[in-house]
């Protein structure tokens, strides 16, 4: 009995000298980082799962919890038809169908500031300020009834009335030098303050005043329609039809073009002898969307030389257009734009010569100036203007 409790005593020795001591600290940390493996994958898988049901679309909040937003809307015309398409709450400018900023599809004009020059320019330097260098001849006339027409001549210094108590609108020559105007249904041209010609008869000034052609050899003036009067013959050639109801035609500069008022106090723009126009934009239209200023053009005075610009007294839609024949705008005839002069002050005359210089009469800190634009935009002359004038409206500015 002994001897084999000996003999296992001695094995039991032998099987712990082979063995080595169990680490527990050890085991209990690798045991940790298992378990701790095993959650974050556990984790990433759930996240990844709910990725993956938001994208598919499967989880929604509640209908009944969007159904009763509000949702803010252009506004329409009146009489205009609803889209039957709900509208969701997208963000701005987003939209069901078509471009961006349509609702449901439906086209939304495109906004953009009418009528309201942009941000005043830098004044511009011009290369004279003294008066004499300003060429040709400005034109003005008094404010009353049968008013008088005075010409002034920078270079000469001189200041002259040239018709007296005239008894309805003119039209002055290219050179400056006659004056059309109607009497008594009597068409009659003036030369240098001399005896008035008669060259026809049968003719209203009231919307349309006697208007130069830019070479100086034909009239447009109005009879029971506009028409073209060549001064050589006496023939008097009607517009075409479809020009028949415009008033207050003007010529360009270069005579390929006639811009003219329409009824409705709109602008537009024939070709030469074409019988069809293209309306310029904004000015006359009564879409608050496409005109929000209301802004109105009546009375074109005068156009420069090929026709892309023309000078208005500006105007809104439905005011009277009684003693507004001195412009105080330039409008660019392809777009309907106020143009923005680089000049300090109120602007209270503007008119173009045939050749397409432009003449801006301001007012600023109580000083009237005369300021000439050639026909690239270039400030040639800026010179106060003489005193003489001061209470008379700006009339024409010729060669």
């Amino acid at each position: 009995m002994t001897s084999e409790h000996d003999r296992l005593r001695a094995s039991l020795h032998d099987l712990a000298d082979v063995a080595e001591p169990a680490d527990m600290y050890e085991r209990a940390i690798n045991r940790s980082r298992r378990i701790g493996r095993r959650e974050a994958a556990v984790g990433t898988g759930a996240a990844m799962a709910v990725l993956v049901v938001l994208a598919s679309g499967l989880w929604q909040m509640p209908r009944s919890k969007h159904e009763n937003i509000p949702v803010a809307t252009g506004s329409r015309a009146a009489g205009s038809a609803t889209p039957s398409a709900s509208v969701s709450p997208a963000g701005a400018g987003a939209s069901p169908t078509g471009s961006p900023g349509d609702l449901a599809g439906a086209p939304v004009p495109t906004q953009r500031p009418q009528g309201k020059p942009p941000k005043q320019p830098k004044t511009a330097k011009p290369k004279s300020r003294t008066l004499s260098d300003l060429p040709g001849h400005v034109f003005y006339r008094e404010r009353d009834s049968d008013p008088d027409v005075v010409r002034m001549s920078p270079g000469q210094g001189s200041a002259e009335v040239v018709l007296a108590n005239a008894p309805s609108s003119v039209g002055i020559s290219p050179d400056g030098y006659r004056i059309a105007y109607v009497s008594d249904g009597k068409l009659l041209v003036n030369e240098s303050g001399g005896e008035s010609k008669q060259v026809a008869t049968d003719v209203v000034a009231a919307d349309q005043a006697p208007v130069w052609s830019p070479e100086g050899s034909r009239l447009l003036v109005a009879t029971s329609a506009p028409g073209v009067l060549d001064l050589e013959s006496g023939a008097i050639t009607p517009l075409p039809d479809g020009l028949a109801s415009g008033q207050h035609f003007r010529w360009s500069g270069d005579g390929s073009t006639l811009v003219y008022a329409t009824s409705y106090c709109g602008l537009k723009v024939a070709d030469g002898d074409a019988g069809t126009s293209t309306s310029v934009p904004v000015l006359g239209d009564k879409q608050p969307q496409d005109n929000p200023d209301g802004l109105a053009a009546c009375k074109p005075t005068s156009v420069d030389a090929t026709g892309r610009r023309v000078t208005v007294p500006l105007q809104t839609t439905g005011q009277s257009t009684t003693g507004t024949d001195t412009a105080d705008a330039v409008v660019d005839t392809a777009t309907g734009d106020l143009e923005v002069l680089p000049v300090a002050g109120t602007v209270v005359g503007a008119v173009f010569d045939p050749d397409g210089n432009l003449l801006v009469r301001t007012e600023h800190d109580g000083k009237r100036l005369l300021s000439l634009f050639d026909s690239s935009n270039t400030l040639r002359v800026q010179a106060k203007e003489p005193p003489s004038v001061r209470g008379l409206d700006l009339l024409a500015y010729t060669r």
